[in-house]
Order: structure tokens, then C-alpha cells, then sequence
């Protein structure tokens, strides 16, 4: 889900439920008022949707304003708390100070808050034109839009879009930087003919296809070359396609049953092209997938019932020819079920509600084509919990598992938020993983006694003998190493206008403190990261229903980060 979408469906949900008796305390609620400018220029930018929307949705308010000629917003009757601000204008994104992209703003609202001030830069536009060797337009094309992945060497996508009946497309909105623009033809009706059982391989002719072109015009996507756009500028980006040899895969499934109806889809782990084998599959279980690109996939297969389902999947790399003798064996998928209980003492604390929360199931180590699966916290399934702590999955497919839970049940302090003490399968220890390869039970004792952190980022003021405070920065508890790829392990907290943050439900652990600007959400999860930080944190021992006071300075964060 993207970002806007995701926002939209929040505030529908965080409107829906506002308490809308706020306003009858009239006077007694503090304001907020600020003006949004663009950046640079600091002219004054009218009609952008303004939403306040409060961290805690249990007490807090959510607030919409508009900005008027001069730029200005005003909203009155806030019920104090934490809240963060985002703003919305076509062609405009929200950026902080230093004129980086930012998402939101965090504030503090206790007293009334005046003569705020809110940057929004231009965006920039890509436009061009797909057209086939003879000059003729190419409709119905995807062109994806990329950028680099923070430190690393892979790339992620940032927007995408299709060619008209004229072979045009248009994709708006791109913050100014450096991307990458390909162009993914879509399959052709040929690669999904029926088999015919008395063709070979040897008599298969080579064929030509319409590939995956990276701009300037290369398939090959180590040798594509960026494009950098500018602030408020539109940037035409052509593509001239020319058919190149295309390839095959070939294979058969073993594990079918007489009245099993598979499947078989090649997914890259580029992200950038998608084929699947639409025809029949053979009744001895061979398979072809035609108009293959070089570059590396995955391949998968999946068969039987909705009672009985079966599954596999094999990492392919295709690079000059095709790819014969591809074997799958399809395996019975399971469920594994399991019971959530609240450690004793626990009840005590608030009123914990395990409906609020979700268990969540994920592949141990996270494969090259992982971010196929992303969800919001971390990827693969999550199961509700009932009223008695009771929890499901299914269709799980043999592999190596850890599990988690995230939500949002406690009390009205903030206390209370739950941490997962410990996990078994059966008389195993599970909770930093587990193998699964069959139906299971999971035992899970969960703990509302976390460690409270709570504290002030600072800096020192250039020309100052002063520290000041450090608002809209990240600040996040990294676990010991051995808790590292357990996601909800890790305590995320933000500054607000103030410099300070709060990070609640932490296990009992040490933990290295860092505060950051400017980063990309979770990068902090990657080793080589962590190692360029490490000299940079502050440790601290967490102790079962702690609360912690700690000062932090800004850690510094090397340009391939950010």
C-alpha cells in the first residue's frame, strides 16, 4: 500500500472514531496556528490540506485546516497531545529545514502553538514517449520509475505508470534527485499458448521479444544511467524498443495429484518484470514460461486444494540460453495455530486487551526478492487474537519462522504495551526462530512490564557555547546482536518540537541508543549501518517495568545513507 493511500485509510478510520464532543470545551483547548511557505522563495502557498492527527488515536484528536492566500492555517480546540502534522498539495512535498524531504512533523501541543513555520517544495515531472523500432507508438507499456536504496546496491521503486494510445506517459510527483526510469513491454500472446507434447527443445527456434528496457536502452540494468531532476521541472525521458532474444524456462512438478489443477509464475528479483505460464501445464507435470529476459527470477508453483494446498519455488538465473530441467516439488502446505497468554502480574498493570494486537509470522532470513512481500510490520502473515489469546495461521509452507507481535492495547498512560516474553513450539525454545514443517502449536507468553526510555535529543548551537533541542529526529533502541532480526525487538521513538521522545514496551535487555535526521525508515535494521554507528550510541540496561531518563546528542549519518 502506498504512502497517500495509506494515510487516506487512516484518517477515514481516525475521523470516523474523533470524539465529537471536543469542541464543547471551547476556550479551555489550546490552538494551532502557522503559515506554509514553498521552498526556496518562501512565498506563501495557499490551499494545502493541512491534518493533525493525534499518536495516541485512544484520547487524542484529529484536526483538517486549509491554507489560505497568505499561506496560513489556523485550528482551535486541540485536546493536548503529541500529534503529527502533514500537509497535502498537489505538486508539493513537505521538507524540514535543511531541505530534505519529511513526511511529518512532530509536536507537543499543551499550550497554544503560534507562527509555526511549514516549507513545501515543487516536485518534479517525468514525461516521454515509448515507440517500436518503426516508429510507431507503443501502448500499454509500464514505466517504472527507481531509486536507490540507502547504502545499499539495490533499488526500490518510486513511481509508475503506463503508456496511453499515443505510446505517452506522464509520472508527476517525484521528489528532485537522481532515479532510474525502465520500461517493461507487457507479455505477448504467444508465450501463452497451449503446449504441444510433440515439440522438443531441440526443435524450439530463437525467438525475439520486446524486453525490459532500462533508460538510455539497455536490458542489462548495471549499465543503465540515471537521470537527475530538479525541483518543479519536467524531464522527457523517450524510449526506442527493439526486439532482442528472449529465452525459456523449462521444467516439471512432482507431488500432483490426479485431480490437482497447478500453476507456475516467474516473479524477478529486480522487481522490475513479472511472466506467468498461462497454459495448460502437462499431465505429467512439465512446464514452459516463454519471452524470458536475462536477469534472475524466482520461480514458483503452488496446486491442490483450498483444504489441501501445495507449494515450491527455485531460484532461476537466466543469462544466455535457455534454462532446461527445472524440478519442483510440491509439498503439502499447513497451519499452525497457537495461544497468547499474559504473564502473571501482568493483569495488574492496565487493562490489556490482546484483541488489539496481531501475531505476526515471517520467513527467518529475509530473501533477495522479500520486497515483494513487505507489509507493515516487517513481511509475511499476521493473525488476529481472539478473546481467550488464541491465534491461526495457514497455508504455511516448510521453512525456517520467527514470530512477533505488534499492536497498540495499552492502557491510557501509554503502559502496558506488550513485549513477547518467550515463545516454544511444543518442549522448543521459539522465540528467535523456529523450523516448521508441519501443523504446530505455538505457546506464547507476552509481558505488559516493559522498560519505559524516555529523554531529550540535543545539539550544539554553531558560534554557541549551548546545546539546543532537536526536533523531528529518529530515535531508535537496537537490541543485542542476537535480537537484531526480531523487528518489533527494536524501540522506535521521534522528538518533538522539544527535543523529546518517549519509547515504551521495551523487553529487559541492553540496548544502544541512537538518534538520527534524515534516514530512511528501517535502515537502521542493516549490519554494515549499524557498524558505521556503532562508536556513536548511547548503552543502556533495560530493566522489567524500568523508566529511564536519557540526554542523547545527534548522531551524524555518511551521505550514502541518507
Amino acid at each position: 500500500m502506498t504512502r497517500p493511500l495509506a494515510l487516506a485509510v487512516f484518517l477515514l478510520g481516525a475521523w470516523l472514531s474523533a470524539n465529537a464532543g471536543d469542541a464543547a470545551h471551547g476556550a479551555s483547548l489550546p490552538s494551532v496556528s502557522g503559515t506554509v511557505v514553498t521552498e526556496p522563495g518562501s512565498q506563501p502557498l495557499k490551499k494545502v490540506l493541512v491534518q493533525i492527527i493525534a499518536e495516541d488515536q485512544k484520547h487524542g484528536g484529529n484536526y483538517t485546516a486549509s491554507t489560505d492566500a497568505d499561506g496560513h492555517f489556523d485550528v482551535d480546540n486541540i485536546v493536548p497531545g503529541r500529534y503529527r502534522i502533514f500537509f497535502e498539495r498537489s505538486g508539493f512535498a513537505n521538507v524540514n529545514e535543511r531541505g530534505l524531504q519529511s513526511e511529518a512533523n512532530i509536536v507537543t501541543i499543551q499550550q497554544p502553538l503560534a507562527n509555526l513555520l511549514f516549507r513545501m517544495l515543487p516536485t518534479a515531472v517525468i514525461t516521454g514517449r515509448v515507440t517500436d523500432e518503426d516508429g510507431d507508438p507503443m501502448p500499454g507499456v509500464r514505466v517504472l520509475v527507481q531509486r536507490k536504496k540507502p547504502g545499499k546496491a539495490g533499488r526500490e521503486a518510486a513511481g509508475t505508470g503506463a503508456t496511453n494510445d499515443l505510446g505517452e506517459y506522464r509520472l508527476a510527483g517525484l521528489f528532485p534527485g537522481q532515479y532510474w526510469v525502465v520500461a517493461m513491454p507487457p507479455p505477448e500472446v504467444r508465450d501463452y499458448e497451449p503446449l504441444h507434447e510433440e515439440s522438443s527443445a531441440a526443435e524450439v527456434s530463437p525467438e525475439t521479444r520486446y524486453l525490459t528496457t532500462y533508460y538510455p536502452g539497455t536490458h542489462d540494468a548495471t549499465q543503465s544511467s540515471t537521470v537527475t531532476l530538479k525541483a518543479g521541472g519536467e524531464m522527457p525521458v523517450n524510449f526506442l524498443l527493439v526486439p532482442s532474444r528472449a529465452y525459456r524456462i523449462r521444467g516439471i512438478l512432482s507431488g500432483l495429484g490426479a485431480a490437482d489443477r497447478p500453476s507456475v509464475e516467474l516473479l524477478s528479483k529486480a522487481g522490475d518484470t513479472y511472466r506467468t505460464n498461462a497454459t495448460e501445464i502437462g499431465r505429467d507435470g512439465q512446464f514452459e514460461v516463454r519471452g524470458v529476459a536475462p536477469g534472475s527470477y524466482v520461480l514458483r508453483a503452488t496446486a491442490g486444494s483450498p483444504t489441501q494446498p501445495l507449494s515450491a519455488r527455485e531460484d532461476v538465473s537466466v543469462v544466455a540460453g535457455d534454462v532446461d530441467g527445472i524440478r519442483l516439488r510440491l509439498v503439502p502446505s499447513f497451519s499452525i495455530s497457537g495461544h497468547v497468554r499474559l504473564e502473571a502480574g501482568s493483569e495488574d498493570r492496565n487493562a490489556v486487551d490482546l484483541t488489539q494486537y496481531r501475531v505476526n509470522l515471517r520467513p527467518a532470513e529475509a530473501g533477495e526478492d522479500a520486497g515483494m512481500l513487505l507489509a507493515e510490520d516487517g513481511f509475511g502473515a499476521s493473525a488476529s487474537i481472539d478473546r481467550l489469546g488464541n491465534f491461526a495461521w495457514s497455508d504455511v509452507s516448510p521453512g525456517d519462522y520467527i514470530v512477533q507481535i505488534f499492536g497498540s492495547g495499552g492502557g491510557e498512560d501509554g503502559r502496558g504495551t506488550l513485549f513477547l516474553r518467550s515463545a516454544r513450539l511444543g518442549a522448543l525454545e521459539a522465540t528467535t526462530g523456529f523450523t516448521a514443517s508441519g501443523p504446530a502449536s505455538l505457546e506464547l507468553i507476552v509481558s505488559a512490564q516493559g522498560g519505559l526510555v524516555e529523554g531529550a535529543v540535543v545539539e550544539r548551537e554553531k558560534d554557541v557555547d549551548q546545546d539546543h533541542p532537536v526536533s523531528n529526529a529518529t530515535v531508535v533502541a537496537v537490541p543485542e546482536e542476537r535480537y537484531r532480526h526480531l523487528p518489533a525487538r527494536y524501540g522506535i521513538g521521534a522528538t518533538d518540537q522539544r527535543g523529546q521522545f518517549t519509547i515504551r514496551g521495551l523487553a529487559p535487555g541492553t540496548y544502544t541508543f541512537y538518534a538520527w535526521q534524515d534516514i530512511e525508515d528501517g535502515v537502521w535494521r542493516d549490519p554494515a549501518f549499524l557498524k558505521s554507528q556503532q562508536a556513536k550510541g548511547t548503552t543502556v540496561t533495560v530493566e522489567e517495568d524500568s523508566h529511564q531518563k536519557l540526554e542523547m546528542k545527534l548522531s551524524s549519518v555518511d551521505e550514502e545513507w541518507r
